[in-house]
Parts: C-alpha cells; sequence; structure tokens
C-alpha cells in the first residue's frame, strides 16, 4: 500500500487531535453543565423542605384539618413553589399541592422510616425532579414530598448538544483546511532543502544548503548535510586527485617501455644492445608492477579500511625476519645499519604480513634518503604496556612544511625530488593505512639535513611491569 504524503499525514494527526479534544471538551462541558444544574436544583428542593419543617413546627398547634387552608394561604409558601405535599405519620395527605395531583407525583404509601431520596420523572406536561422526606416536629414525623419542574434545564442541554454536533463538524473542516495550509508552511524548509539538495550533482559538490537561523531541527539537518557534502567533496577530490595522480605516474613508465620497443624494432642490433634495451623495459615494468599493487593495495584499503585480520604474533619475529634482509640493501649503500631489541617476546594483535610490510616500507624509506656513511638504526622496546617500533636514520629528514602532507598519496617532499631517488609517493600512504588498520598512528620526528624517526606504538597482549 503506497503511503500518504507526509504533509497529509501531519493535517491527518492534527485533525484527529483536534477531534479527540473537542470531544473530550464538549462531553465535559455537557456533563458539567448537567451536574451543576442538578446540584442546584437539588439544593433549592433541600431548602424547600426546611422550609416545609419550619412551617409545620410554626402551625404545629393548629389542627389537621385547618392546615391545608394555612398552606394556601401562608406567605412563606411562594406560589412559585406550589409543587409539595406532606403526610402525617399514619399516611395521610394533608395536604397536596393541586399540580402534584394532576401529575400523579404521590406514592401509593408514604414511607416515613425512608432516607431522604431523589428521582427524577417523566412526565407528559415536561420532566421533574423531586425530593422525598421525613420530618419530624416536637416528636411527630411528617412525610415531605417537593417537586421542580427541569424541563428547561433538559431543553438547554439538548441546545447544547445541537451546538456540539453541528459545531464539531465545521470546526474540523476549518481545523483541516488550516492543519493542510500550516503543515505546507511547516514543511517548506523542508522542500527547500530537498530542491537544493536535488541541484547539487558531482560538478558542484563545493556548493551548499542555507542554514536557518533559528537553532531548531531544521538547522541541525542543513549542518549535518552540509557537512555530509563537505565530506563527499572531499573524498570525490580526494579520488580525482587519485586517478589523476595514478595516470600520470603509469604514463611515464608505460612510454618508456613503448619508446623502447620502438626502438628495438627500428633496426637490427647486437646482442649487447638487445640485451640492455630488454634490461630496460624489464626494469621500467618492474617498477610499473609495484605501482599497481600499491594502487591496489591502496584502492582495497578505501573499500574496506579494516580489512586486516588481527591476531597475535610476537613482533620480535617480524622485526627479526625484516632485520635479515634490510642488512644487505644498506651494506649495498655504504651504509651502518644497527637494529636494538629488547629482551623477552612482544605478543601484539597484529596482521603479520602487513606489519613486515610497513617496516619494509620505513626502512626502504630510511636507506634509500641517507646519503652513503650514513645510519639506519631499526628498534623495538617496551614501556611495559606498548611495544615501540622506531626507524631511525641520519638522512636528509623532511622540512617542516612538508611534514603535514607526507601521508598524502603520491606527495613526496621538496629534498626528496631533488635527490634524485626515484619513488612514487605511495609507501608512506600505505604505512599509514597499515598502522591505522591496527589502530595505531604513524609519528614522525625529523630535521632537515639531520634525520628522521618514524615511530608505532601498539599495546602488548602481555604487558610487564617495568621495574
Amino acid at each position: 500500500m503506497k503511503q500518504l504524503p507526509i504533509r497529509v499525514r501531519l493535517t491527518a494527526w492534527y485533525l484527529a487531535v483536534v477531534c479527540v479534544v473537542l470531544f473530550v471538551s464538549s462531553v465535559g462541558m455537557y456533563v458539567g453543565i448537567r451536574d451543576t444544574m442538578q446540584r442546584q436544583i437539588d439544593y433549592s428542593l433541600g431548602e424547600r423542605v426546611q422550609e416545609m419543617k419550619a412551617f409545620l413546627s410554626r402551625h404545629r398547634q393548629v389542627d389537621e384539618s385547618d392546615m391545608p387552608e394555612h398552606f394556601r394561604r401562608s406567605s412563606e409558601v411562594q406560589p412559585s413553589e406550589e409543587l409539595f405535599e406532606v403526610a402525617d405519620s399514619s399516611g395521610k395527605w394533608i395536604y397536596q399541592a393541586p399540580l402534584m395531583e394532576r401529575l400523579h407525583i404521590t406514592p401509593s404509601s408514604p414511607d416515613l422510616e425512608r432516607q431522604p431520596y431523589y428521582e427524577t420523572l417523566s412526565r407528559r406536561r415536561g420532566n421533574l425532579r423531586v425530593l422525598s422526606s421525613t420530618v419530624e416536629v416536637s416528636g411527630q414525623k411528617y412525610f415531605v414530598q417537593v417537586a421542580a419542574i427541569i424541563q428547561p434545564m433538559y431543553d438547554i442541554l439538548r441546545g447544547i448538544r445541537f451546538a456540539a454536533l453541528w459545531t464539531l463538524p465545521i470546526v474540523l473542516i476549518v481545523a483541516g483546511a488550516g492543519g493542510y495550509w500550516l503543515s505546507g508552511r511547516a514543511m517548506k524548509p523542508v522542500y527547500d532543502i530537498a530542491s537544493a539538495a536535488q541541484g547539487i550533482s558531482e560538478r558542484n559538490l563545493s556548493m551548499r544548503l542555507s542554514v536557518s537561523g533559528a537553532n531548531d531541527e531544521l538547522r541541525h539537518l542543513s549542518v549535518m548535510l552540509n557537512g555530509m557534502l563537505a565530506r563527499l567533496d572531499n573524498a570525490f577530490a580526494r579520488v580525482t586527485r587519485f586517478t589523476s595522480d595514478a595516470s600520470h605516474e603509469l604514463r611515464t613508465p608505460i612510454s618508456v617501455i613503448r619508446t623502447t620497443a620502438e626502438v628495438i624494432l627500428n633496426r637490427p642490433r647486437s646482442v649487447e644492445e638487445y640485451e640492455e634495451l630488454v634490461g630496460q623495459i624489464r626494469s621500467e615494468s618492474e617498477y610499473t608492477s609495484e605501482l599497481i599493487e600499491d594502487l591496489l593495495t591502496l584502492a582495497r584499503a578505501d573499500v574496506n579500511p579494516a580489512s586486516l585480520e588481527l591476531a597475535p604474533i610476537d613482533a620480535r619475529q617480524i622485526v627479526d625476519e625484516v632485520i635479515a634482509g634490510s642488512r644487505a640493501l644498506a651494506a649495498s649503500r655504504d651504509l651502518t645499519f644497527t637494529a636494538q631489541i629488547e629482551p623477552g617476546s612482544f605478543i601484539v594483535s597484529a596482521d603479520r604480513q602487513s606489519l613486515k610490510r610497513l617496516l619494509v616500507i620505513l626502512i626502504d624509506n630510511a636507506v634509500k634518503y641517507t646519503p652513503a656513511n650514513g645510519e639506519v638504526r631499526v628498534s623495538l622496546t617496551s614501556n611495559g604496556t606498548r611495544a615501540i617500533f622506531e626507524v631511525k636514520d641520519s638522512g636528509i629528514g623532511i622540512a617542516k612544511e612538508d611534514l603535514p602532507y607526507i601521508f598524502d598519496r603520491f606527495y613526496r617532499a621538496s629534498n626528496a625530488r631533488d635527490s634524485g631517488v626515484e619513488g612514487t609517493g605511495l609507501g608512506l600512504a600505505i604505512a599509514d593505512w597499515i598502522a591505522t588498520a591496527h589502530n595505531s598512528k604513524l609519528e614522525v620526528d625529523s630535521i632537515p639535513s639531520a634525520g628522521t624517526i618514524f615511530r608505532m606504538v601498539l599495546p602488548l597482549s602481555n604487558p610487564v611491569a617495568k621495574p
């Protein structure tokens, strides 16, 4: 079933609330008016019974045969209060108002022992409210009945019901129209946000939604959407820059391979010339393969940043494996290579191959950017709760203005580009991703022309208290 538009649903909820409120208030008002009027009538009937008791007390010496005349002539019995009757203790009626007889209100046998009680009687001339009570005067009991015509009260209540029944639909129609208009006004900022968001595409991700001055939910929504657009803009820019840089980096080796192949095919050559040219093709192919592998690694990292499977391993074994291959690399560049590993095991939660690759990248960079007769040092130490990996060199260092960007893809510091050392600018980006996937961070301290230190810290699974 297709869901109704939110504006219609808001109007429906508004109407439902208004309807319930009107119904409850109308019923409450009706019941309140009815009960108030009835209490007022009952109070008036009680006062009249007390008047009858006072009248009987003042005329207790009068003979009962003369009592009807006294009742008719007495000024204490108002003409408007002619609905009453009185019986003595034997049940004999002393006086009955003519209208009481015509309305057939008189009970067949008055019960003098019964407590005062009210009742509502329906007669052709209208509804009556009757109070039956027993009063005692000088030891003599009398049965008194007083009545009041309450048809006007019923007419008022009927008018209230009629007004409520006719007013409710009119109020609901007006409320529905007003609610639909108000919901439209309330939803207008949302429509404006949706319209503005619809106009934003990959070509204008720098556009932002207008933010309301009111501190409300719509302002919060606009701020959140602008934050999302900023992240998308940044991500799109990074993808565009990454694609451009990758294309640029791949263009050079492919051009070299193609040019070299064309030179080979240009004319017959000696075996030595063929070997030299094919060697150039192989060198560029290896460089291209390494570049493509790095690009694939970073692409996988973008898709699933936490794709590494971490498990408890001994970091000492990984460092030992890396050192074994790094000594020969340093020796080929006339560098002094030293390793400092504290005794004991270093159990950390890590991915063996990724952690090994991170160390290889850091050591390879240290060797490449350290001049001959320099020094490269690898250390693995502990502060009791964490394992600390460090790769230190005495190389060209990194300028202060380059430090914030060294982990960006394809970024190479100015002194690195000037050194003539080949590189893609992806190694440190991969190392930074590996550190992040291990819930850690690569730290760097560097002084230009003095050397650089890369440091990573991992929590130990077997912490040892330091003395």
